[in-house]
């Protein structure tokens, strides 16, 4: 541990499992206090305690990044409870399997609501605070997309379709607020070892689905979240002063294509 985020307040949403938990333990050890959100408070407050055991500041927000005024509401605990944002980390996320025509409509809505329209939401309400910082180091703001933005795949068409919005938009927002040293980058993961593929599947196809899904990444495993969570220290902290607008492959290689 470096406490190089040593003074700097961040929130992560779908900060209770998975990608979101490994970055929030991340940055608490770097020293961050930590405001983690979730529409499940029992897998936040699990987290939240265990950074506070370790002497550390966190904070446990529910709510729904796909709902406007939950975002803004989210924001505002966090800052009411730390005294500032100096980084958003947009994490929270749902996947399902389809083609277009088989998706049924309230999982359309649901995967671009909270995958593309909840980072809108949040980042709306954080730049005002967020914009505070431009003299003093700036902030950032960091999107968790996903490697199926550079590949075609069967099946994966909706989800595939609201990540590869989240990386324009990442771009875009980096142009946009470049001249409030706000810096917005994206990581785009492989497949990375979380619960979301227990909502995916039934869990006695999962074990099978992870075999297959490490034969296919060219390192030979799958992902696991501290893999994540250690590229997202580097992009969020001050070694990446001059990093913009980046959408950077954290994927065991499988975005380079076919394994076989």
């Amino acid at each position: 541990m470096s406490g190089e985020l040593s003074g700097k307040v961040v929130l992560v949403t779908g900060g209770g499992t998975g990608i979101g938990r490994g970055i929030a333990q991340a940055f608490a050890r770097e020293g961050a206090a930590v405001a983690v959100t979730g529409r499940r408070t029992e897998p936040l407050q699990e987290l939240v305690n265990e950074i506070k055991s370790a002497e550390r500041k966190a904070l446990a927000v529910a709510g729904d990044v796909s709902k406007p005024a939950d975002a803004a509401r989210m924001v505002a605990e966090t800052v009411a409870a730390f005294g500032a944002l100096h980084i958003l980390v947009n994490n929270a996320g749902v996947a399902s399997f389809g083609t277009v025509d088989g998706t049924p409509d309230d999982k359309i809505d649901a995967t671009v609501d909270i995958n593309f329209k909840g980072p809108i939401h949040m980042a709306k309400a954080a730049v005002p605070h967020l914009r505070k910082h431009k003299d003093a180091g700036g902030s950032a703001i960091l999107n968790i997309s996903s490697s199926v933005t550079s590949l075609a795949l069967k099946n994966f068409a909706v989800y595939s379709a609201s990540k590869a919005g989240l990386d324009h938009l990442t771009r875009c927002m980096a142009l946009d607020y470049g001249g409030d040293r706000i810096r917005v980058n994206a990581i785009n993961p492989g497949v990375v070892d979380t619960p979301i593929f227990e909502t995916m599947m039934p869990k006695a196809a999962v074990t099978k689905a992870m075999e297959a899904f490490v034969a296919a990444h060219p390192l030979g495993r799958v992902g696991r979240p501290e893999d994540i969570a250690e590229m997202a220290v580097f992009l969020c902290g001050p070694k990446a002063g001059w990093i913009t607008g980046a959408l950077v492959p954290v994927d065991g290689g499988i975005g380079l294509g076919s394994n076989s």
